[in-house]
């Protein structure tokens, strides 16, 4: 027996984190392959993963998931990416999710023949989304900030709503006939004050005492093993004063940690991000092998007909309907309402309501039903999410985002007054004086610490999803593109040499930044040029071929939306500024 425990512990894990490879390398959300090889490894398969060994412990790895994943999704949220788009996040929690929830229970109910409190579990548990599914989405296509934040916020909150609605949903079955209307009012009532008392408490402790105390101690991997214990304390605390409670307030602290901009919260962040590959991957594999699809042969065709028309009809009319008269342009409202993919939150209710109701001819019905919901919705995601995004013209190319320049002087006043054009820019720096001189020049600028990570993500709300750093020192360049990377994506920061020399004291990393203006520009030499009249910025038509003289720095893309950082001289062609250096005069050169 305890061989084949940690045999499937040992095979789920090493399938999930396969799994997730995997997706990044595709760039798509890896719930597929994780339902396929539970699937095939399970019972049904080869055999080699098998839930029940693990006997109670399974559930036990369910609930930590949940605590962890709903902590960090808590801990990605910031309120400025909710008074972006408040009103459609409040209207999509309060509005749309009850209503794709009363559509899939009446579903359940006309064309599965369940009982109505089964049905109305069925429809609390299906109305969630999922961090997991949702970020891995968000990772794979590159969004307008208001979606962004319209999906993120459904996926974490949803999911709380969903456990604590389910919960009370399976209270009512377990009771039989005991609860009336009034009394699932209250328990839900309960539930959402407890779990948030319980939460924003423990958030405010552990920012004002616990995290300040882990940081005197200067132990870089202690702020993430203190926050995966907080976690899984903060859960069981509160579903012990109030059942299913515990989502909830794992998810309110995690936010009240985001808000309060705790000094560890980075490390905290990385470590959770660690965590949440190695148990989402592994427990969604143990789930999916759970999994019984004949023993509800019978009834396929109706579960079918359900996931379908939920996916179809029920999903986009709600969201439809709720984000009605919002700011949110049509087709951003039609993409979220198309994209709905169900995660291992909806997974793991369903699994947990398994067990406590073991034998009940009905589960494996809603079990199986839960199951090809998430395989449709998830392959809908993977295969439609992109091309979708593409053809509503919601997703944005990476020459659409805005920029952050690091490095104040005329050079760089050029290039900004130039990407303005198009894209949003804007200065920013450390020093007050120094964005008083931006700000005369007539620039946007963000005054705050260039090497503080929090100011990147911030930004990345804002639609600044890419980073030029042209100060004339290679020091600093090197760690503001090291502090933008972790947020923005190394791929998306960009840093221009500023000497010529180069800087042997500095340090490669393991995904540098990308060279903006190709290897021979230096600022330094530059602004040199500039200041002696030996060279212009102009703009120039480019058609493949740039002459010696003529460096490419940025250039309008041929659409006329966006503008690309050059990296190299090779096949440019559109209009671009450029540094043009003149010709050296007789009485410059030198005698021989």
């Amino acid at each position: 027996m305890l061989h084949t425990a940690l045999q499937t512990v040992t095979i789920a894990v090493v399938a999930g984190v396969a799994s997730t490879l995997l997706g990044r390398r595709l760039r798509i959300p890896p719930i597929l392959f994780f339902l396929l090889l539970g699937v095939f490894l399970g019972p049904l398969g080869l055999g080699w993963v098998r839930p029940e060994s693990l006997g109670n412990g399974l559930v036990v790895l369910v609930e930590i998931m949940v605590a962890v994943i709903l902590f960090e999704g808590g801990l990605s949220l910031s309120t400025h990416s909710f008074r972006k788009a408040g009103a459609a996040i409040r209207r999509i929690l309060l509005i749309s999710l009850p209503l794709t929830g009363l559509g899939a229970a009446v579903l359940g109910r006309l064309i599965l023949d369940l009982a109505w409190p089964k049905a109305l579990f069925f429809g609390a548990l299906i109305v969630v989304t999922g961090p997991t599914v949702v970020g891995a989405l968000l990772k794979a296509v590159s969004l307008s900030p208001s979606l962004r934040s319209l999906l993120d916020w459904e996926s974490i909150w949803g999911d709380v709503l969903g456990v604590l609605l389910s919960g009370v949903a399976l209270k009512f079955i377990l009771s039989g006939s005991g609860h009336g209307p009034e009394r699932i009012g209250f328990l839900f009532l309960e539930r959402l004050l407890l779990g948030l008392f319980v939460g924003v408490l423990a958030g405010e402790i552990l920012r004002r005492w616990v995290f300040p105390f882990v940081m005197r101690l200067q132990e870089p991997a202690l702020p993430g093993v203190t926050a995966f214990a907080a976690a899984l304390g903060i859960f069981h605390v509160s579903n012990l004063l109030s059942e299913h409670s515990g989502p909830l307030a794992a998810a309110a602290a995690g936010l009240v940690l985001s808000i309060g901009k705790t000094s560890a919260i980075e490390d905290v962040r990385h470590f959770k991000e660690q965590i949440s590959i190695v148990l989402i991957g592994s427990i969604f594999v143990l789930l999916s092998s759970t999994i019984d699809p004949f023993a509800v042969a019978a009834h396929w065709p109706g579960m079918l007909v359900v996931a379908l028309i939920l996916g179809a009809l029920v999903r986009p009319a709600s969201v439809l309907v709720a984000l009605a008269g919002t700011p949110l342009p049509w087709r951003e409202r039609l993409y979220a309402g198309i994209v709905g993919p169900r995660g291992i939150v909806a997974l793991a209710t369903v699994a947990y309501a398994d067990i406590l109701l073991k034998g009940d001819p009905v589960m494996p019905i809603i079990t199986n039903l839960t199951f090809v919901i998430i395989f449709l919705s998830g392959a809908f995601a993977t295969l439609v999410s992109r091309p979708l995004a593409a053809l509503l013209d919601v997703e944005l190319p990476s020459s659409g985002l805005g920029i952050l320049i690091v490095g104040i002087h005329p050079l760089s006043s050029q290039i900004a007054q130039f990407a303005s054009q198009r894209i949003p820019v804007a200065f920013l720096d450390t020093n007050p004086s120094t964005c008083s001189l931006a700000q005369g020049w007539g620039h946007q600028t963000v005054c705050a610490d260039v090497l503080n990570i929090h100011v990147y993500e911030e930004a990345l709300e804002q639609g600044y999803g890419r980073l030029l750093a042209i100060s004339n020192d290679d020091a600093l360049n090197q760690l503001v593109a090291q502090a933008a990377a972790v947020q923005l994506g190394p791929h998306r920061v960009f840093r221009a040499k500023a000497d010529a020399a180069g800087d042997p004291l500095l340090m490669e990393t393991p995904h540098p930044p990308r060279q903006a203006f190709g290897s021979g520009f230096s600022v330094r030499e530059a602004l040199d040029e500039l200041k002696q009249g030996r060279a212009t910025l102009e703009v120039l038509s480019v058609d493949g071929k740039v002459a010696d003289h003529v460096t490419p720095l940025l250039i309008f893309t041929e659409d006329g939306k966006g503008v690309e950082i050059v990296e190299n001289r090779e096949g440019i062609r559109g209009s671009a500024l450029c540094l043009v250096r003149k010709p050296p005069r007789p009485d410059d050169r030198q005698a021989f």
